[in-house]
């Protein structure tokens, strides 16, 4: 999927990672993905980490729901989406 927008992500949209290394610390990844580093937020870290043998955006989010609790006042899946393709913007998630 090239440049993927939030709407194209179906709840069985499969989530892997393709960054080429990480370090975990505290909670965090900070990742290097191509040219580019980037340092993940503990909820993003726990994304990726979940992604790492490929889940679906459906299991993704139930996971993230289990390990941090529903987002007040916000939908869960739409917040994960967007994360979603943000990483995948940053070469750190590919999706298929």
């Amino acid at each position: 999927m090239t440049d993927p927008r939030a709407s194209d992500l179906l709840s069985t949209t499969i989530i892997s990672t393709c960054y080429d290394d990480a370090l975990a610390r505290d909670g965090e990844l900070l990742v290097l993905a191509g040219d580019e580093v980037v340092l993940l937020s503990p909820l993003a870290s726990e994304l990726v980490w979940s992604a790492r043998h490929g889940a679906t955006l459906a299991e993704t989010v139930a996971h993230l729901m289990s390990t941090f609790g529903a987002p007040e006042g916000a939908d869960p899946e739409a917040m994960v989406r967007d994360l979603v393709i943000e990483l995948a913007a940053r070469g750190v998630l590919e999706l298929r």
